[in-house]
């Protein structure tokens, strides 16, 4: 399958759009070197799909893009079904921008599905593994309750406790949290 995405979008679309996972994933797999504005749009879109399997395609796709999907990735997390919240988690924990980490946490806090729960704790591991010290400081700057921050340390302590004992180190008043 040859895609030239300008002329072809439509029946992208289309392909995108219908159960033939099969069909799906090779779109996705053709999308490398085509215009790159349009590609992450639709791999946008796909984090919609239905399929586990094409959201986490997408979701890794969307991730080499790096820090420049990011923001979009963010407003994700606020909105839309429980599963594109989840498959952005795991975009955001891929590509680990602690500029991302405020919306991560918040969505922690206030989500209740256990897929959206374990992909965003799984994110907040691997922003906290990148950076420990930086994690903990840029942690310490959103407004969070006492309750809220034991919630979100508990939470990293559960997904990988060696982590949990490095930030503690650096806490400077660990005894309060």
């Amino acid at each position: 399958m040859r895609i030239r995405l300008q002329q072809d979008k439509e029946a992208i679309m289309k392909i995108l759009q219908s159960e033939d996972i099969e069909r799906k994933l090779k779109v996705l797999e053709k999308l490398n070197g085509v215009n790159e504005k349009e590609s992450i749009k639709i791999l946008m879109k796909t984090l919609e799909d239905r399929s586990w399997c094409m959201r986490e395609k997408a979701a890794h796709k969307l991730a080499a893009y790096g820090t420049r999907v990011s923001a979009r990735l963010s407003r994700l997390l606020r909105k839309g079904y429980w599963f594109t919240r989840a498959s952005a988690c795991l975009a955001l924990g891929e590509i680990a921008d602690m500029k991302t980490l405020g919306p991560i946490v918040a969505l922690l806090l206030s989500d209740n599905n256990p897929s959206v729960q374990k992909e965003a704790s799984a994110a907040l591991a691997k922003l906290a593994r990148k950076s420990p010290v930086r994690f903990f400081k840029k942690l310490t700057t959103l407004e969070l309750t006492k309750d809220e921050m034991h919630t979100v340390l508990s939470l990293v302590e559960r997904t990988d406790a060696e982590l949990y004992d490095r930030i503690k180190e650096n806490l400077v008043d660990a005894r309060d949290i």
